[in-house]
C-alpha cells in the first residue's frame, strides 16, 4: 500500500514523499485512512525550524524527520487486542501527517461523534494539551487566571478554565490573536507587547492572580508570569521550554520563595494513558473534550484560519512559524490530496 506523508526533509523544508507500508498491523495497533490532521506550531514547528537541536534531551534534531500528531480518520482494520474501536469507526489518534497511519492504540484511538464536521472536532488534539493546565491546578469558580500566549494552546486553555468558573485574562502580542480569543468568549484580554503586563494583572486583581498560565515555552516569559501571581498561587508550565535562555533567574525564584508559589509542571503525560482509581487519565480528558467540542462548548471556528491540501505544507509550515497575524489553526484535509 502507498502512502503519501509529510517529512520534515532538513530545517524550514517540508515536503510530501510517498512510502510503500505493509497492510499488516500488529494486535495493538489500527489501520487509519486520513481524513484530516492538525499542525501543532510549538511542538512540530520546533522540528520543522531545528530548534529541536537546543532542547537538553530527545532525538536531538535528527534529519529527515515525520512530523504530526494529531489525525482524524476512518478505521480500516483493527489489531486483535483493541477493544472499544469497530471497522469504520471514525476515531482520533496520536498520529502523524500521512493518508494512511497504522494508529497504536496503547496511546490513543479514540472514537468521536459522526456528525460534527472533522475539521474541528481534529482541533480536540491541541485542547487535549491544554486541559493539563486544569486539571493541574487547584483553580475554584471566581478565582483570576492569567493565560500568557494565545496560540490554540493557551487559548483552549484560557477557555477551559472559563468553563471551570475562572475570572479569566489572556495576554499575547498579537492583537490578531486577541481578537480571535474574544471571539471565543475570553472576555478579558491584553496586548503584552504594549502594555506593561505585571500592571495589568495588578490593576485587575489588586495583588496578582490565584492562577498564572504559560502556555508558550519561553524561560523569560515565566519568570513574568511568576510576577504575575499571587502570594500562595500557582504558576503552571504549560509550554515546554526548549530555547536557551541566559537571564537572572534569581528574583524569579526569590518571589517563589518569599511569596510560597507553587510551580507545577503541566505536561499532558503527567496522566496515566487509561483509567485508575486515584487520579484522572488522558482517555476522559480527550474525552471530554471532543464531547464539548462537538457541542460547540469549546469554541473553534474563529481558530481555523486555514484549510489546506497537504501539498501546500511548505506555505502552510512557514506561516505557522513566521506569520502569526494570519496563521493561527491550520488543518491539512487529506481529501484535497
Amino acid at each position: 500500500m502507498i502512502t503519501d506523508q509529510l517529512i520534515v526533509v532538513e530545517p524550514g523544508r517540508i515536503e510530501v514523499e510517498k512510502k510503500d507500508i505493509d497492510e499488516s498491523i500488529e494486535p495493538w495497533e489500527v489501520l487509519v485512512e486520513t481524513e484530516y490532521s492538525i499542525i501543532s506550531a510549538g511542538t512540530e514547528g520546533a522540528g520543522f525550524t531545528g530548534l529541536v537541536k537546543e532542547m537538553p534531551f530527545g532525538d536531538g534534531g535528527q534529519y529527515p524527520r515525520g512530523t504530526g500528531y494529531g489525525n482524524l480518520g476512518r478505521v480500516l482494520k483493527v489489531g486483535a487486542q483493541v477493544v472499544d474501536v469497530q471497522l469504520g469507526d471514525r476515531v482520533l489518534s496520536f498520529s502523524g501527517h500521512s493518508t494512511i497511519v497504522k494508529a497504536d492504540a496503547r496511546r490513543m484511538v479514540m472514537p468521536v461523534a459522526e456528525d460534527a464536521p472533522g475539521e474541528k472536532l481534529v482541533f480536540t488534539r491541541m485542547a487535549g494539551v491544554s486541559i493539563s493546565a486544569l486539571r493541574s491546578s487547584s483553580v475554584q469558580p471566581g478565582d483570576a487566571v492569567l493565560v500568557v500566549g494565545g496560540g490554540l494552546v493557551g487559548n483552549f486553555a484560557a477557555q477551559l478554565f472559563g468553563l471551570a468558573g475562572a475570572d479569566v485574562m489572556l495576554a499575547d502580542l498579537s492583537d490578531l490573536r486577541l481578537q480571535q480569543a474574544a471571539a471565543c468568549g475570553i472576555g478579558r484580554t491584553v496586548n503584552s507587547g504594549r502594555d506593561d503586563l505585571v500592571a495589568a494583572v495588578m490593576e485587575w486583581t489588586g495583588g496578582g492572580v490565584r492562577v498564572g498560565v504559560e502556555a508558550i515555552g519561553i524561560s523569560e516569559v515565566i519568570a513574568q508570569v511568576v510576577e504575575c501571581t499571587a502570594r500562595y498561587g500557582e504558576t503552571i508550565l504549560l509550554g515546554s521550554p526548549r530555547a536557551h535562555a541566559m537571564f537572572d533567574v534569581t528574583p524569579m525564584l526569590l518571589r517563589i520563595h518569599l511569596e510560597a508559589i507553587r510551580m507545577i509542571g503541566a505536561l499532558e503525560w503527567r496522566w496515566p494513558q487509561h483509567a485508575t482509581e486515584r487520579s484522572r487519565d488522558l482517555d476522559a480528558n480527550y474525552r471530554q473534550i471532543a464531547e464539548w467540542i462537538a457541542a460547540g462548548r469549546l469554541v473553534v471556528d474563529p481558530l481555523l484560519t486555514h484549510i489546506a491540501s497537504p501539498a501546500d505544507c511548505q506555505a502552510m509550515y512557514d506561516g505557522l512559524t513566521s506569520n502569526k497575524e494570519e496563521f493561527l489553526g491550520v488543518v491539512f484535509d487529506w481529501s484535497k490530496l
